[in-house]
């Protein structure tokens, strides 16, 4: 699951300090007060290989594998293990579920501007992920997935949005029920949601993002 609807990105891997060693990329660390020295392995597909060794045994370990294992100690070297898979795929791979061209501009955007990565924080909805801010930790952009219906259209199918932080005075004036709407899944006083399906251009999404940025150093509110 830590994987999934992630794409390999070979650059990402080499500077996160991965090896190309023949046809795969391969990284080694620590974990568990370097008990054990944990092999991370991915092939251009990015399928991904891991062995965790114990060094003090000086054998494979697999009980962290296994989902019936319980105790502090197996507990805590499979949070270690996982915490490392989940930086590599959250450092090394790039998201797969917000695929429009629309969706991808603005992510690319928000790297490229604020050093920010879609971030999933919801293992029961790998739909949904957020934009936030390093220094304050707030969101300034929701990205979903839902049926059009959800915002009061006549379809059922399915389509890529953004939520964003929007001024307070200028929201009831700016939706229309047709390109602009009250944040979904969101406070409907302060957050504008949006299809990206270019039925808005994306200079004017961006420029919304921008402001959505600057007002979630401002809000009192977490989300």
């Amino acid at each position: 699951m830590i994987f999934k609807n992630r794409t390999l990105n070979c650059e990402k891997l080499i500077k996160y300090g991965f090896e190309k060693v023949g046809d795969r990329y391969v990284y080694s660390t620590g974990i568990f007060d370097n008990q054990f020295r944990m092999t991370v392995k991915v092939d251009g597909s990015g399928e991904v290989e891991t062995e965790l060794f114990d060094l003090a045994a000086e054998e494979v370990y697999t009980l962290h594998l296994v989902a019936e294992a319980s105790g502090e100690f197996v507990g805590r070297v499979r949070s270690e293990y996982e915490s490392v898979l989940n930086d590599i795929a959250e450092n090394c791979f790039d998201s797969s579920i917000f695929g429009g061209q629309c969706s991808k501009k603005v992510v690319e955007y928000a790297q490229n501007k604020y050093g920010d990565e879609l971030e999933f924080l919801w293992e029961r909805y790998p739909d949904a992920a957020v934009l936030r801010r390093k220094d304050n930790k707030k969101w300034y952009a929701l990205f979903m997935t839902i049926p059009k219906s959800k915002l009061g259209l006549d379809d059922k199918e399915p389509a890529e949005i953004i939520d964003l932080r929007f001024n307070v005075d200028e929201l009831p004036k700016k939706v229309d029920g047709e390109r602009y709407f009250p944040g979904y899944h969101m406070n409907k006083k302060h957050w504008l949601t949006m299809l990206l399906d270019g039925s808005v251009p994306i200079q004017e999404i961006l420029n919304y993002l921008d402001k959505s940025y600057k007002l979630a150093k401002e809000s009192g509110a977490p989300y």
